[in-house]
């Protein structure tokens, strides 16, 4: 596999991952404000700006694998899922179980792959 293809390939699996957990937090948020009621404002924003970051950052990372010049979308969504999940690591490791822990942990070391193909490439 050329490194071209290889570095369209990773991004748009990551985009298409954040993209598809946006989108199902969104609706477990949902679902759980219908059922459990409204929490108070800062778990309210809480959840908006995780949902936000991840279909923001799902996106960009799709049209950068689509672009013919990728690298200033793919740091753009690099840097939006480092915004929101670089801060929450420390606290969901000590205290969340690991089903909270992984996905997080997984988009931060999958994007700075991504931005290591891109510096290889350049």
């Amino acid at each position: 596999m050329n490194g071209g293809r290889a570095l369209q390939k990773l991004p748009f699996g990551l985009g298409l991952v954040l993209l598809l957990g946006g989108a199902a937090h969104t609706i477990g948020v949902a679902h759980f404000y219908a059922t459990h009621g409204v929490p108070d404002l800062n778990r309210v924003l809480l959840d908006v700006w995780i949902a936000e970051a991840q279909l923001g950052a799902g996106y960009l990372f799709v049209k950068g694998a689509r672009s013919a010049a990728p690298r200033p979308w793919c740091v753009g969504a690099t840097l939006i899922v480092w915004s929101y999940a670089l801060p929450f690591l420390p606290v969901l490791f000590h205290r969340a179980p690991p089903i909270f822990w992984i996905a997080p942990s997984v988009y931060v070391l999958l994007s700075l792959a991504v931005l290591e193909r891109l510096r290889r490439m350049a």
